[in-house]
């Protein structure tokens, strides 16, 4: 596959706030730890180095049992979460069905990428992929679809509610009989595991298995016990929701927008079939819904009998990846960039490392068809990307034989008008309101005139703006990135290696948008 790329900034995909934190612009940087750079992993590693012996002892005990069912599970990788010079970089996302959009698939590549430009930096220690799995998110909407050519397929689940990670299969099994061709990877996981979170491990793992890829599920009571501290106080004292707020506010000062924003009580409250928030109300810890209650006293022998029952929301969420691993990178998109810059002062008051935050891997992928026609427009990827006005504008603009231009006559038409006021003027004075209403009068009529030649400019050259817009409509369909749209799925067909090749290409460190497509 050929690979070109576009720098974030001239993409036009991507937002202010983002864009100036890659570039390092002063008003942020009291919101983060370390710089989005190979240099900063120096001090990062060093940082580390304290992660408790204990800690990784726990990490290789549940993570092992968590893969026990899993065929070609990355035994060694999970062995290497014990050794000293082990570290972690995180990507996170929730439990799409059939993987859902292709971004999941450039999350996990840039995130393996990076571990092995860090193998090569620094050869004597270990650098782990590390993919979060967001078990216990409750939002079964938003994981329940993906998109494949034209069509929307939908699981229809019985009992939602709960975490998602503990849903059972039920169901699943109608969209797998809709769809010719169903990958193995997706037959297996969803026949022969009983619940979400398994699935997914077994075809995550099935697709990145020569990477050493680490799924990890912090739906454990063993893991939440390293976190009860926490919870405690921030049902008690409620501190994240402060620290939050100061990061908003700088944030606010240098013009930008906020991503999220805390509660009091940044916590939920989780069983099988529920996931609901906490609040406080007087001396009662309740859920949102008022259903469960507790006193103080009640809450507290709860955290230490059952911590598993709390569930951190996406304040906390990013606070107990830290907690439970050695890690050193987090990798997101844009949104997740802006919500980590949000959170340092909250590591900071519960004194946990910040790690560094980087981008995502952005692709676009372009069949031989789609390649083809780019080629013959001899066009600039990045101009592709841009509005559908735009490139009908630059359409019309760049062709010799048809030309609307008519910038130089109404120059013209103000030189006769400033002549004829210079004259009238000098006859009486009265002329001069009369010969400026004329003026505008005609600049007018002569503007209108002027948006009818570009119309038809436009018309007379639609097979040219429609050639680019094909181009334009296959990388982003309905005017979104392909991979905020499309499924894995629908590219295997003509690219069998598009997970090696992502993996290859997407360098979270580069800060660009990588369209691939084969070479014609």
């Amino acid at each position: 596959m050929n690979q070109y790329t576009i720098p974030f900034e001239k993409a036009g995909l991507y937002g202010k706030m983002f864009l100036d934190y890659l570039s390092g612009q002063d008003q942020l940087k009291t919101l983060y730890k370390h710089t989005p750079s190979i240099d900063s992993f120096d001090a990062i590693i060093e940082s580390r180095q304290s992660f408790p012996k204990v800690q990784r002892e726990l990490l290789v005990d549940v993570v092992s049992e968590q893969y026990i069912n899993i065929p070609n599970a990355p035994i060694p990788q999970i062995l290497q979460l014990g050794d000293v010079n082990t570290y972690t970089i995180v990507t996170g996302h929730q439990l799409n069905i059939f993987t859902g959009p292709l971004f999941f698939i450039y999350k996990i590549a840039a995130t393996i990428n990076l571990c092995h430009q860090l193998k090569q930096k620094y050869p004597e220690s270990n650098f782990i992929p590390v993919y979060w799995m967001a078990s216990e998110d409750h939002d079964f909407e938003e994981i329940a679809s993906f998109n494949l050519g034209d069509k929307k397929y939908t699981w229809e689940h019985p009992e939602i509610g709960g975490p998602v990670g503990r849903l059972s299969l039920e169901g699943i099994d109608k969209i797998i009989d809709q769809i010719k061709d169903m990958p193995e990877a997706f037959k297996h996981a969803y026949s022969e595991f009983d619940n979400l979170t398994d699935a997914t491990r077994s075809y995550v793992n099935t697709l990145f298995k020569e990477y050493g890829l680490v799924c990890f599920d912090a739906d454990d009571i063993r893991l939440k016990r390293e976190f009860t501290s926490i919870i405690k106080e921030e049902i008690f004292q409620q501190p994240a929701v402060k620290e939050v707020e100061k990061a908003n506010q700088v944030i606010l000062d240098g013009g930008y927008k906020p991503q999220i924003h805390a509660r009091d009580i940044n916590l939920f409250y989780m069983e099988d079939n529920k996931r609901l928030r906490l609040e406080k109300v007087g001396d009662v810890i309740r859920t949102v819904d008022g259903d469960e209650q507790w006193s103080e006293a009640e809450i507290n022998e709860l955290i230490d009998k059952s911590p598993e029952k709390f569930s951190p929301n996406v304040v906390l969420r990013p606070v107990l990846q830290e907690v439970l691993l050695p890690n050193l990178a987090y990798l997101g998109g844009p949104a997740e960039v802006i919500y980590w810059l949000q959170l340092k002062g909250v590591f900071d008051h519960y004194q946990v490392n910040f790690p560094m935050v980087l981008p995502r891997g952005f692709c676009l992928l372009m069949d031989d068809k789609c390649t083809v026609k780019w080629q013959k427009t001899n066009w600039e990827l990045e101009d592709i990307l841009k509005s559908e006005r735009e490139i009908e504008e630059k359409v019309l603009s760049s062709n010799q034989q048809v030309d609307t231009d008519i910038t130089s006559q109404l120059n013209q038409i103000n030189t006769l008008y400033d002549d004829i006021l210079k004259k009238g003027v000098e006859v009486t004075p009265n002329l001069e309101k009369h010969i400026i209403a004329e003026q505008k009068r005609v600049l007018k009529r002569v503007e209108h005139t002027q948006a009818k030649l570009i119309k038809e400019g436009k018309r007379k050259l639609r097979d040219e703006s429609e050639r680019i817009l094909k181009v334009r409509s296959f990388i982003l369909p309905n005017n979104a990135p392909q991979e905020r749209v499309k499924n894995i799925m629908e590219f295997w067909g003509f690219h069998q290696e598009m997970i090696q090749d992502s993996v290859n290409c997407l360098n979270p460190l580069s800060f660009h948008l990588n369209i691939l497509c084969k070479e014609c």
